[in-house]
């Protein structure tokens, strides 16, 4: 699963909420900028390892299949087996397309999330305001990114890869102007001219095994 890919979701009422474009940033930047970070051709896919904390694994593929256009904007579609998800990059910038979803009791409205900033230096960060309703009952809260390092060599099932960029995702509760932590999601690793190599969370991992980029 692509999501799980991207951003792992273990507290429904805060690490699944819909990202606004309201957001915050404390920046440095890099003054070259690119995509190289989704290098997301027609064809190209990517096979990962999940493995859970009682050590049970599990392999699945992501499939580049085409692009589509979401409110005048171009996204890359990634098959999982299960579902799409929709990915775009502008300017080294990078955002995940959430679509609606309605279940009993849960209300997520469609929209960007910003999971990388290819452009961003060591140290930097960024948040964006999250908000869902919840049994009727409007909740918000706050995702978290930094860049711990850049340019960094990381090595993955014993391959190893140049210019990867670390973030951390955290999470947060808003009640009304008082920010409470609600601890990581997870930290992510990027490689230039790859994308998405590993993810670490508490209870998880995912580290990519081999891909072909088309």
């Amino acid at each position: 699963m692509l999501y799980r890919l991207l951003f792992f979701t273990g507290t429904l009422t805060i690490l699944s909420m819909y990202a606004c474009k309201k957001e915050k940033s404390i920046e440095g930047l890099v003054t070259e900028t690119h995509c190289g970070y989704s290098p997301y051709s027609d064809g190209s896919f990517f096979n990962y390892l999940y493995t859970n904390s009682n050590g049970d694994r599990s392999e699945y593929s992501v499939m580049v299949d085409g692009d589509t256009t979401i409110n005048g904007q171009q996204y890359s579609v990634l098959y999982d087996g299960s579902a799409n998800q929709f990915i775009r990059c502008n300017n080294g910038s990078y955002f995940l397309y959430e679509q609606e979803l309605t279940l009993p009791g849960y209300q997520l409205e469609p929209g960007d999330r910003l999971f990388l900033r290819d452009n961003y230096t060591t140290g930097a960060s960024w948040e964006d305001t999250v908000s869902v309703t919840i049994s009727g009952v409007a909740q918000k809260g706050l995702l978290q990114y930094h860049i711990l390092q850049q340019q960094a060599v990381h090595t993955v099932m014993g391959k190893e890869y140049k210019n990867v960029i670390v973030i951390r995702q955290d999470a947060a509760i808003l009640a009304g102007e008082t920010v409470f932590p609600a601890g990581t999601i997870a930290t992510y690793y990027y490689a230039l001219g790859v994308g998405h190599i590993e993810t670490d969370s508490p209870t998880d991992t995912i580290r990519l095994l081999n891909y072909a980029i088309r």
